[in-house]
């Protein structure tokens, strides 16, 4: 049985526990959060962790204004909330024998520094061995055990020679209903990736050919202090093209695995590499959203769903220009995550034909963030998700997939990935032809 204790720990222990959590892989690519736990703990070292409260972290922590107020920004709540999440995973699965654990309360934002005991377990009870029983290959054996045996081996080695030479089952047969064209022998999808636009941290050599674009001590601590990287006496920020979200990697992962099971070979690129117009006559399948993917804003014009780039009134949100009765005017990530006490995102999923070409099918999986891409990828790629919305569709009164529709589904995240996939709502944009 395992108990925790708040004992006296020294400011030198402490720092070593903090930074034996800051170095942990829990945290290796969560720079604001390790910068919050790093300051909250430091204020807790130093004897101050009384006078933290919700202002004092966004303020002086999280960088936000003086007039700020918890009522209309809920950022420190929700940082606190991944904050306490990370901890727990860091001590549950990476490192669960630390003798020090940090621990932040509900409703507080002072850590605690807990020293783990671990009670000595009882012995256990080792009962008597029996005797052991007579050796299995010393025992007589039946002549017809003989022939029993040998018969069921060959029949064994008959079914594995046939089993391979079987050809692979095809995918799922719902896939196919679905996914139409995209999967057909000569389909040729093209798979794009939208690539926001992106400064790119690059080291500069120790003899600079030129003046470094941006020169800041912070972030070459910063850089200093990631693992892997060359060493530099400077470095700068240069423009990128070239780098996708990682939910969009995932979600497009998640779709090439229906392609390549189907024996369809799709021809990957990223939106920065092509122009629209090459995406005509073509089966095309975007990965991606407004404000980071000018394609997928034009594809989501005029839609019933749309993505909101977000601004000064809006977050990331899915806008529904129509609602139906019961339906919010908009599903808003912040606003879900904070009912849910939980990061969430929403995915966008829209079906069409390509330029109107019923041969050919175009399919946009976005989201409010790169998770929900991921999320929505995932659901087209799911034949279990696909068959739920297959009875939906039947109760509206078509006989199958419409050629053009979207459906809008939530996810909760940890980090940069989608956890799990949960259908929200649909809305048919056109009938199937006959």
């Amino acid at each position: 049985m395992e108990e925790s204790l708040v004992s006296e720990l020294g400011k030198v222990e402490k720092r070593e526990v903090l930074v034996r959590v800051l170095a942990s892989s829990a945290f290796h690519r969560s720079d604001q959060l390790k910068a919050l736990l790093r300051y909250v703990c430091e204020r807790e070292i130093s004897g101050r962790g009384e006078g933290l409260d919700e202002y004092t972290v966004a303020v002086e922590a999280l960088g936000r204004p003086r007039d700020y107020t918890p009522l209309a920004d809920g950022t420190v709540r929700n940082r606190i909330h991944h904050l306490r999440h990370r901890l727990e995973n860091y001590y549950t699965v990476e490192n669960p024998g630390d003798p020090v654990h940090i621990v932040l309360a509900k409703g507080s934002y002072c850590p605690v520094f807990q020293r783990q005991t671990v009670e000595a377990p009882a012995a256990p009870h080792i009962a008597a061995i029996p005797p052991a029983p007579r050796a299995f290959w010393k025992r007589p054996v039946p002549l017809w055990s003989l022939c029993a045996i040998s018969a069921i081996a060959l029949i064994g080695a008959a079914a594995g020679w046939l089993a391979g030479t079987k050809v692979r089952p095809g995918p799922d047969p719902l896939l196919v209903e679905a996914w139409g064209p995209l999967l057909a022998k000569n389909a040729n999808p093209l798979m794009c990736i939208a690539t926001a636009a992106q400064l790119t941290l690059i080291q500069r050599p120790p003899k600079p050919p030129g003046k470094p674009t941006v020169t800041s001590p912070d972030l070459l601590e910063w850089y200093q202090s990631l693992p892997g990287l060359p060493a530099a006496r400077q470095i700068y920020l240069g423009p990128s093209l070239t780098a996708p979200f990682w939910g969009d990697v995932a979600g497009a992962l998640a779709v090439s695995q229906v392609l390549t099971g189907a024996g369809v070979t799709p021809e990957v690129l990223p939106e920065s590499s092509i122009q629209l117009r090459g995406m005509n006559k073509r089966n095309v399948l975007m990965f991606g959203r407004p404000g980071f993917s000018k394609t997928t804003d034009l594809y989501l014009a005029e839609k019933p769903f749309r993505v909101r780039i977000p601004d000064a009134q809006h977050g990331n949100a899915i806008w529904n220009t129509d609602p139906k009765p019961g339906e919010p005017q908009e599903y808003d990530n912040r606003k879900a995550s904070r009912e849910a006490n939980r990061e969430v995102a929403f995915g966008l999923i829209t079906v069409m034909p390509s330029w109107g070409d019923a041969n050919l099918r175009t399919v946009v999986l976005s989201g409010t963030l790169s998770p929900g891409t991921e999320a929505a990828s995932e659901f087209f790629a799911s034949p279990k998700q696909l068959r739920a919305l297959l009875r939906l569709f039947r109760k509206e009164g078509y006989s199958g997939f419409p050629a053009s529709y979207q459906v809008v589904v939530r996810s909760n995240i940890f980090d940069t990935s989608a956890l799990d996939v949960q259908y929200v709502t649909h809305r048919v944009i056109s009938k199937p032809r006959n």
